[in-house]
């Protein structure tokens, strides 16, 4: 049974992906099986992990880790056939032109879909998950307020019957911080620091969440390390450093803990998390899965 899901967001081009993937991977060190899912349309995973395929049924990765791909439309497939048994009935209400084109444009119905799949397991509700984490690279920002707000706005909306009692469900569990884990992914920059910081305060007010945060890409460099170097590379790396302490001390100043990665300069996937893991390993608010 799933025991613990892992959102990971941030503003588009941080990293959050790849701290997904790092966290993942982090986490079967542990001896737990994860399953590490990405909500794009179009998989980063693929590429990145060296990857034949990724669907919906989940590939093994590495030892430990297999990887999927949701969308909200899948999610509601999978639900509503375990419900009716039957593909022929899932075919006559889901897949004729009127209830399609009504799933379509219900608010909040794909995003409800992906909350229920990812709190399925503990609720005993739906198709039974092998695995003991779900790692979850969310959508950015704005739309994962939307995603983490699906199940109480459906709520409210139906507040009798079986959607508004699973909804509840839902939402109840999406609020126990023993099992729902937010990641916020950030960069030392004035946009995804801002980005951060609003949406600490929204998870804070409208969640009572208190997210874990990567400050990503870091150099981190002192003056003395770039003195030797070219005036023109001395004034680019002195105000990265300078970014660098910024961004530290805004998010010290609003009383967040974060933890610190590295810029690795390598291409190799494999290089990146295994020295990203190196680092976590030595920080004292390394993530604990366990």
């Amino acid at each position: 049974m799933v025991k613990k899901a892992h959102f990971v967001t941030g503003k588009g081009g941080v990293g959050k992906s790849l701290v997904a993937a790092l966290l993942a991977r982090l986490y079967s060190l542990k001896t737990q099986q994860i399953l590490l899912t990405e909500l794009a349309e179009i998989s980063f995973y693929k590429d990145y992990l060296n990857l034949n395929e990724i669907s919906y049924t989940p590939t093994p990765w590495m030892p430990g880790v297999d990887v999927s791909q949701w969308s909200g439309e899948d999610c509601l497939k999978e639900y509503a056939l375990h419900l009716l048994k039957v593909k022929k009935l899932y075919e006559l209400f889901f897949e004729n032109p009127v209830t399609r084109s009504l799933v379509d444009v219900a608010p909040g119905l794909s995003e409800l879909a992906i909350m229920g799949k990812v709190t399925s397991s503990p609720r005993r509700h739906g198709p039974a998950m092998d695995y003991d984490q779900l790692v979850i690279d969310a959508f950015a920002t704005g739309h994962f307020l939307a995603l983490l707000g699906s199940p109480r706005a459906m709520a409210e909306t139906i507040k009798f019957g079986p959607m508004g009692e699973q909804s509840r469900s839902i939402d109840k569990l999406i609020r126990d911080p023993q099992y729902t884990h937010i990641h916020i992914v950030t960069l030392a920059e004035e946009l995804p620091i801002t980005e951060t910081l609003e949406l600490c305060q929204s998870l804070k007010k409208d969640f009572a969440i208190t997210p874990t945060i990567y400050l990503n890409k870091l150099l981190q460099l002192s003056a003395k390390d770039v003195s030797e170097l070219s005036a023109k590379a001395q004034d680019i790396l002195l105000s990265e450093i300078e970014a660098e302490e910024n961004a530290k001390k805004i998010l010290k100043k609003n009383k967040l803990h974060f933890i610190e990665l590295p810029l690795v300069t390598s291409l190799s996937t494999p290089e990146i998390l295994e020295a990203l893991i190196a680092q976590l390993s030595h920080h004292s608010h390394s993530p604990e899965p366990l």
